[in-house]
């Protein structure tokens, strides 16, 4: 992911992980890892993601956790198909206030050059408030490996909307025009 114009320094950054088999240590979370070290390198804050089980409470405590932390940018990867515990997709649509469909749509569109299994993910993004309070939260398939990636790895999808959105997004308060 190519280094942005904007000062992303200020933007704290979470992924959660929801994935059973990663949890239990059957595979590693090279999804998440891939994640931190992409937002890292756009200039996010990152702290090591988080693996959690597919469990609804669980995403959404999780969720809520990392957005009191202050962070203002949460991915969760996994939990978007269509499996009984797959439910990032509404966890997150109970924590957003506005969704953003054109970006989950431009994951998607960006996912059909890896796979043409990509339009059955059910990515959703949104903000949780309309104001400059508001984080930017994410749900978005864990696919890694064999040449994929999720919405991190997918610019201009997310790294790209983070750009412009900087000012809303910072924590600190931006200087007044005059």
């Amino acid at each position: 992911m190519p280094h942005s114009d904007y000062d992303l320094a200020g933007i704290r950054a979470a992924i959660i992980t929801t994935n059973n088999r990663v949890l239990a240590g059957e595979r590693p979370d090279r999804g998440g890892q891939l994640a931190v070290e992409q937002l890292a390198a756009a200039g996010l804050q990152t702290s090591e993601p988080v693996v959690i089980p597919e469990e609804h409470h669980a995403v959404a405590e999780q969720l809520r956790d990392s957005l009191d932390e202050g962070n203002r940018l949460v991915i969760v990867l996994g939990g978007t198909g269509f499996g009984i515990r797959h439910e990032s997709p509404e966890v997150v649509r109970e924590a957003i206030e506005v969704e953003i469909p054109g970006i989950a749509e431009q994951i998607r569109a960006h996912g059909l050059t890896n796979t043409p299994l990509s339009p059955l993910s059910r990515e959703v993004v949104g903000v949780t408030a309309r104001d400059k309070t508001g984080a930017l939260v994410v749900a978005s398939p864990q696919l890694e490996g064999r040449g994929r990636r999720h919405a991190v790895g997918t610019d201009p999808p997310v790294e790209g909307h983070l750009r412009p959105a900087r000012r809303d997004l910072s924590p600190h308060k931006p200087p007044d025009a005059g």
